[in-house]
């Protein structure tokens, strides 16, 4: 599945651990919330792994000893103490596992 960037789903509030690859490199993040379009992690500006906006990951999302969510991701905002990321791809058979986590939030849009 890829995801429209225009669109801006209704953020879920989690607590799970993720592993973001980029270039070979990894480093395991907290996820503070995610969506049906992204994710939100904590980021160390200290790591030994330097995101940039517009870098291409790939995070395999720790959420529950029978669900793990494996997608391509590019960074679309640093902050301080996060890095957002924007979904590129979704494997069809996680989308679903996806929807039922993300329970009432699935097709919530901000504004």
């Amino acid at each position: 599945m890829t995801i429209d960037s225009k669109i801006r789903y209704a953020r879920k509030p989690i607590t799970s651990s993720c592993l973001l690859v980029k270039q070979g490199q990894s480093i395991i993040m907290e996820v503070k919330n995610i969506s049906a379009s992204g994710i939100l992690l904590s980021y160390d500006e200290h790591t030994e792994i330097r995101l940039q906006e517009g870098d291409f990951c790939v995070l395999e999302i720790i959420l529950n000893d029978d669900f793990n969510l494996h997608v391509e991701a590019e960074v679309t905002r640093l902050l301080n103490d996060s890095v957002g990321m924007r979904f590129i791809k979704i494997p069809e058979e996680k989308q679903i596992p996806l929807w039922e986590l993300l329970g009432e939030h699935v097709d919530k849009i901000e504004k």
